[in-house]
This record gives C-alpha cells, structure tokens and sequence, in this order.
C-alpha cells in the first residue's frame, strides 16, 4: 500500500526535524474529547469509528464536527447511509445546527472537499466507490486517496466503518493499519442502557484510553458520571464458573439430548452442542445417534478404563 512514506537513510533520532503540525492540535472544547485525542484532533490525520448498530456513532461525530465548529474549524459530513433529510432530522433533535452535510458516495469527490475543510466525516468506508473498482482493490485505492489527502490538505478525515458480526472492521485489516487513530464505541455492562464506552484502541498521537458517559435521546452527555452497578458486579460468576454450573446441570438430567439441554439450561443450539461434545470428549458422556437426534449416556466405569 502506497500512503507515501519514502525511504531514508539512518540518522540520528535527535537531528530529525519535527514538522510543526505536530504541535498544532484543532481543540473541540470539550476537556474530556480534547485530552482523549491528545490535547485536541491532529490537523491531517486519519481516524476510523467502529461500533454495532444502534450505538450511536452518528450522534457522536455530530456532535463532534458541531463543538469543533464551534471552535473556528471548517468541517463536513458525507453521508452514502442516509440522505440529507434525514441528517437534519437527526442534528434538530440534537440541537446540531452548524454544520455542512451531504450526499455524497465517489471517493475522488470526496477528496476534493477536502481541500476546503478541517474536518470531514465519511459515513461510511463501505459505501465508499471509484468507477469499477471492487473489493480489495477499491478498498486499498480509498484507503491511499483518503490518509494520503488527509496530510497533503491537513483535513483530519473520521472515516465511520461497519462491523462483522464478530465485532471487527468489516473488510481487510488495512484501514486499521494505515490510519492514525481507531475508535469504538461500546455499551458498559453492569450499567444503564444508555451506559457508552468510548474507547480508542489506538492513537498514535495521544493516549490509548476510555471515555465513559451516557447517550441520551438530546444525544452523550460526556460530563454525567457512569455509575455500575457494584453488585451485580460483585455476584456475577465468571465464565469459568458459568460454564461449570452448565456442565454439571448436563450431566445431572435424566434424559440428556440437544433439545433438553437447550431447554433446560435456556442456552442456544450451538453452546448446547459444544458443551455436548467437550463432555464426550473428557469420557463423561458416551453419544449415541448422529446430529440432533443423538442421544448421551454416562459411560461405566469399565468404558471408561476401556477407552483409555
């Protein structure tokens, strides 16, 4: 991948020239947002936004590019999810009313506002297009027009990606490699609903650390303290232990198949059946019968000599 970092020779780390860009930082005003960034957005720097549907990764570069505007800075939404109706129904409800959006999908026009921008927000890399390229080729093509139009305009570019259901990046691991900064946005377990994690599990120019606050319907309070529920904390088995108490309740029915363990144990097909299968695999279970019609016995304590 091209993004234009030539060769050198060796020389010594104290006589390289630190660029001053460096040391210039676009602040949003939020103490909480400047400081996670690294004492505010790097101007020309590459930044990717990850989460599960419905997390609210929306609201937050909204409410981002709104206090970075707010600041002076020139920024943009190019959105190929949603139409620009329906972006300014969303920025009404949360009292977002500066900033410029529009529909817009062609990697190369996309490029060129940048010219004219601080900020620009791309919604989403998946919906990115180039003429007739496909899969990884458009992929690597947006990923070196967009890091490498970030330095040369410095317009830090937010580029909203979507999820696997694994909770990767969809796509190669590229755009995780190329850009400066990859954040995700998460639900805090053991807390309210409306509980978000913030994190940024990289950043080259700042700190790797945690925003912990609450979305609400007028969009994230970053100021209200996320409170966890210490009990629920405190008397939640471990994973170890869950799954323990899941075999012993296996091992303790009378009649044990995929279907009572499912019932039984209020788990799906799947955990069922490895469950199953790690039993048979430790001798505590004999299975009988092929596919979802098999039946498990305990074996004697001959077969089990006899096995091994």
């Amino acid at each position: 991948m091209n993004i234009k970092v030539g060769s050198t020779k060796f020389q010594s780390v104290g006589e390289v020239t630190i660029p001053e860009i460096y040391y210039r930082r676009m602040k949003c005003g939020n103490e909480k947002l400047d400081a996670a960034f690294g004492d505010g957005i790097l101007p020309g720097s590459s930044i990717t936004l990850t989460a599960r549907a419905g997390m609210g990764k929306t609201t937050f570069v909204l409410q981002l590019l709104e206090l970075m505007n707010a600041q002076g800075h020139r920024v943009g939404y190019c959105s190929s999810e949603e139409s620009v109706a329906q972006l300014a129904m969303t920025c009404k409800r949360l009292q977002v009313k500066n900033i410029q959006v529009c529909n817009e999908s062609d990697v190369d026009t996309i490029s060129k506002y940048m010219e004219d921008l601080d900020v620009v927000v791309v919604d989403s890399f998946q919906g990115l297009v180039k003429g007739n390229k496909r899969g990884r080729d458009l992929e690597k093509y947006c990923i070196e027009k967009l890091v490498v139009r970030a330095k040369e305009t410095e317009c830090t570019v937010i580029l909203i990606c979507h999820n696997t259901k694994a909770g990767g990046i969809k796509g190669s691991s590229l755009i995780i490699h190329a850009v400066d900064v990859n954040m995700s946005i998460h639900a805090i377990k053991d807390a309210d609903m409306n509980a978000r994690c913030i994190r940024f599990d990289k950043n080259r120019f700042g700190p790797a650390t945690d925003i912990e606050c609450y979305i609400e319907y007028s969009g994230y309070d970053f100021e209200k303290e996320v409170i966890v529920d210490e009990d629920k904390t405190k008397n939640k088995p471990s994973k170890s232990d869950k799954k323990k108490e899941q075999r012993d309740q296996i091992l303790s029915l009378e009649r044990i198949n995929l279907y009572e363990v499912t019932q039984k144990l209020g788990i799906d097909s799947t955990r069922a059946a490895f469950l199953l299968r790690e039993l048979c695999n430790e001798l505590k279970l004999i299975k009988q019968g092929r596919g979802a019609e098999a039946t498990y016995i305990k074996p004697s304590v001959e077969v089990i000599k006899s096995k091994k």
